[in-house]
């Protein structure tokens, strides 16, 4: 049986600050307080368990049911259903300030770095247990935090950056940090965690920090920022090394995605799910939700039960399409991807033309093989980082500091797998025009779903022609003020420290 980052499901604890002018003499035997909690390793661990937790959340988490929708369907890849107004919005470039899907991401990254906050201040503070333990505990809340930072970062901008518990009304009221203030903070959260984090994890820690899972995230920090030389140094201690985390490209890539080849040796940092604990996707609390998610559910075709939120586009296949494998075949990604009409096409235990006609329907983290989505809950993993990742990020900063030959054999990796022709001979031979188109083609093709390609699109510069050339539902909508959230109105309304970001005023 898969788990969920940890053997136990735990409650979010809200740790009270102790407070020496309190009225009351003795301490609520309702609630736990700082100094009843802090006492030993196995507090670090229950307090970390709420920070994965946190980002996993299906609402508020940045790697939670409702985003993986809300970064995918604002690319010409795929397509939201009009259902739910607020994520409707957001895919067709209506959304405001007051778009609450928006700001419940802004909220779930603040819960998170509250909780990782806590387990810094209190958990470094705990005395009598042993150092490297306690280092290597503390190293996964600095990289936690430095994981929602970035999330902040790359989807809201300029936000406040906070570092300590709060210890009075005056402390939760922080003006906004400078963009390159918030990149500072999350790169300096993910150098602390990649310092005492091991390099890699037994079976039963499967999913929880790594070093490679820090350094590869400080290589995309870096990239995002332009910064290739930086890029390079984080990510060559990973790519150099690759035998010492135990990283590698899963041979078959639809493996990937199949249930039965998780946390594997292409898992840099992979989202855990197992259908454990609770029974209800919509309870309030963590004790009475099971540790699944419903992203499956909500992408699947009603015809097997399904909400069919989103789907892929046709632009999204026919980019699959372009290059057939050295055998004259569809690339193997596009099947382990997506599902339409071609010859012999079985999509849930259904022929898919007699039944889809033609549609395009997902298979990528769908459990297609199944007659059906079942009771809504989904064990299989999602990726916050493939190692395929690592190797392309790495090409693309060779290849912007002029090292097309270097980032040659790290594309043909990509390339040999899916098993493209062998061109690695004629990449070498590349301009950087040249092998940057190869790399965004392979890095739409090889992520599709996993959440990127927004990403990839707003800082390569691309993202305003991709959405207006696919003209796909809402195109006409968009203009550059899109690329990032405005700060939420609630946070505007609370926070009188607070400013909306400049192009959304």
């Amino acid at each position: 049986m898969k788990l969920k980052y940890f053997p136990t499901i735990i409650l979010f604890i809200l740790i009270l600050s102790s407070c020496s002018d309190s009225f009351l003499d003795e301490s609520d035997p309702n609630q736990i307080t700082t100094t009843e909690f802090w006492k030993s390793a196995g507090d670090i661990e229950s307090a970390l368990a709420t920070g994965y937790n946190a980002i996993t959340d299906d609402y508020n988490g940045h790697y939670g049911t409702v985003n993986w929708q809300l970064m995918e369907s604002k690319t010409e890849n795929f397509i939201e259903r009009n259902d739910v107004r607020a994520r409707y919005e957001i895919s067709v470039f209506q959304n405001t300030f007051s778009n609450d899907y928006a700001a419940n991401l802004y909220k779930g990254a603040y819960v998170g770095i509250f909780r990782a906050n806590q387990i810094i201040q209190y958990g470094g503070a705990i005395e009598g247990i042993d150092t490297n333990e306690q280092n290597k505990l503390l190293a996964e809340a600095y990289f936690l935090r430095g994981l929602n930072y970035f999330f902040l970062v790359t989807d809201f901008g300029a936000v406040p950056v906070t570092t300590a518990v709060a210890e009075s009304s005056g402390d939760y009221f922080k003006e906004k940090s400078s963009m390159e203030q918030v990149w500072n903070q999350t790169i300096k959260d993910f150098k602390a965690g990649a310092e005492y984090l091991p390099n890699t994890r037994e079976s039963a820690e499967k999913g929880r920090a790594t070093r490679g899972a820090a350094l590869a995230y400080l290589g995309r920090s870096y990239l995002y920022q332009a910064d290739y030389d930086s890029t390079i140094i984080m990510l060559e201690q990973i790519v150099d090394n690759e035998d010492d985390f135990g990283y590698g490209l899963q041979q078959n890539y639809a493996e990937l995605f199949d249930g039965q080849h998780e946390n594997g040796v292409e898992g840099v940092f992979e989202i855990q799910y197992s259908n454990i604990g609770g029974t209800s996707i919509w309870a309030g609390n963590e004790v009475d939700k099971p540790q699944t998610t419903f992203i499956a559910q909500e992408c699947a075709p009603g015809e097997v039960g399904g909400w069919f939120e989103m789907q892929p586009s046709k632009v999204l296949r026919d980019s699959f399409l372009v290059e057939p494998t050295a055998d004259g075949e569809v690339d193997p990604r596009a099947l382990a991807t997506i599902a339409w009409d071609y010859p012999g096409s079985m999509y849930y235990q259904l022929d898919f033309g007699a039944t889809f006609g033609d549609e395009v329907w997902l298979r990528k983290n769908q459990n297609w093989w199944d007659a059906n989505e079942g009771e809504w809950k989904s064990e299989l993993n999602e990726y916050g980082i493939r190692y395929a990742d690592v190797l392309l990020m790495l090409a693309e900063a060779y290849t912007m500091t002029g090292d097309v030959a270097g980032a040659a054999p790290l594309v043909h990796r990509i390339r040999e797998r899916a098993n493209l022709s062998n061109k690695l001979s004629e990449m070498t031979q590349y301009s950087q025009d040249e092998m940057m188109q190869e790399i965004r083609r392979q890095r739409n093709l090889e992520f599709a779903r996993e959440g990127l390609h927004f990403y990839d699109l707003r800082r390569w510069g691309l993202l305003e022609s991709t959405i207006k050339n696919a003209q796909q539902l809402g195109y006409q909508n968009y203009t550059s003020k899109f690329e990032y959230y405005p700060i939420p109105e609630n946070e505007l309304n609370n926070n009188p420290n607070m400013t909306q970001s400049d192009v959304w005023k």
